[in-house]
């Protein structure tokens, strides 16, 4: 599975919300649980990021809890100071005493904000909203976990023989261009990346 795919679902999702409201009923509850569920011990945010996963478990904890989920890509050394599109994002509201209460997945960086798709969220309530929605986000950021995603490959040959480019000196691809790349901070299109540019 690519970062790419994992954002495209995301994205496909926005605008799906609880019904009724303020009810946590909503169909990612419902594949997690097995069945419908009401009321508010079922928080589904970190269900949300599950279900973006469903079938591919080894990239992704199957979990309704977002320290549960940060804790198993912490074990498994994945975690990232700086974000990328695709990596998932952990927060903290003061709703509570636990390390992280809130996660996203993050759908492209523009400096210092990170835009973000979450589920459970809304513009009145950060953590438990009752809805799938684009946010921006520059605070109350704990951490960054990076899944194994298979890597991306070139879509045209112009974009093959770009990232080619790239590649004739040391760590001008790999560790430098490919994460800006592939975090949507620059583009490939718009690079210089061979003579001819």
């Amino acid at each position: 599975m690519k970062a790419s795919s994992v954002i495209e679902l995301a994205v496909s999702q926005i605008g799906v919300h609880e019904s009724p409201a303020n009810s946590n009923n909503v169909k990612y509850n419902t594949w997690y649980y097995g069945k419908e569920v009401h009321g508010a011990n079922y928080p589904w945010c970190a269900v949300f990021i599950s279900w973006l996963f469903r079938g591919n478990q080894a990239l992704c904890i199957k979990t309704a809890s977002c320290a549960e989920m940060l804790a198993w890509f912490e074990k498994k050394g994945q975690t990232a100071r700086e974000p990328r599109a695709g990596d998932i994002v952990f927060f903290k509201y003061s709703t509570n005493n636990r390390r992280t209460n809130h996660v996203g997945i993050v759908e492209s960086v523009e400096g210092k904000t990170i835009h973000t798709i979450e589920g459970n969220t809304s513009l009145t309530s950060n953590d438990n909203g009752g809805k799938v929605m684009r946010r921006k986000r520059t605070k109350n950021i704990v951490a960054y976990a990076r899944p194994a995603y298979e890597e991306e490959t070139p879509k045209t040959i112009e974009e093959l023989v770009r990232i080619a480019g790239l590649t004739h000196g040391t760590d001008v691809w790999l560790n430098n261009a490919e994460p800006l790349v592939m975090g949507g901070i620059a583009k490939l299109n718009e690079g210089l990346c061979t003579r001819d540019d």
